[in-house]
């Protein structure tokens, strides 16, 4: 198994607990339990961070421009038409997201991750990072 279906797996799993936990509890408890809480905090930073290093990986792969920081991943990942524009911003906003948890940039927003979490949003990088890796895959790159 490559780089990128690993990491495609780890993406998968991640999101599919993050939908269990929501439909067995509710983004109410979700978000008022310390423990469920920081479970789908980790889990979204795991999807995330993943979705990133697959972009990274296919970038040097392919001999794109480095990013010099993680948010110019979805925007040259795009540049290059391997996700669209929608992708690019939905893939933007989350690392944003991402960097707030990781970097206590300021205290994270409850709304916000109410506001993921009911309308799903971390589904779209499932589908970020299934066409991250059929673009892989069909350009030859370690899948």
């Amino acid at each position: 198994m490559g780089c990128l279906s690993d990491l495609l797996a780890i993406v998968k799993r991640n999101v599919d607990e993050v939908d269990l936990l929501v439909s067995r509890y509710g983004i109410s408890e979700l978000v008022s339990d310390y423990v469920l809480l920081n479970a789908v905090l980790h889990m979204l930073q795991v999807v995330i961070q993943a979705i990133i290093d697959m972009g990274l990986h296919i970038m040097v792969e392919k001999r794109l421009k480095a990013p010099s920081t993680y948010s110019e991943v979805p925007i040259y990942l795009n540049q290059v038409g391997i996700i669209s524009v929608n992708d690019s911003v939905i893939f933007g906003r989350m690392i944003g997201f991402r960097n707030v948890l990781m970097h206590n940039y300021s205290q994270i927003s409850i709304d916000v991750l109410r506001d993921i979490l009911a309308k799903a949003l971390y589904r779209d990088l499932l589908k970020i990072a299934v066409r991250l890796y059929e673009y892989a895959v069909s350009n030859g790159i370690d899948a």
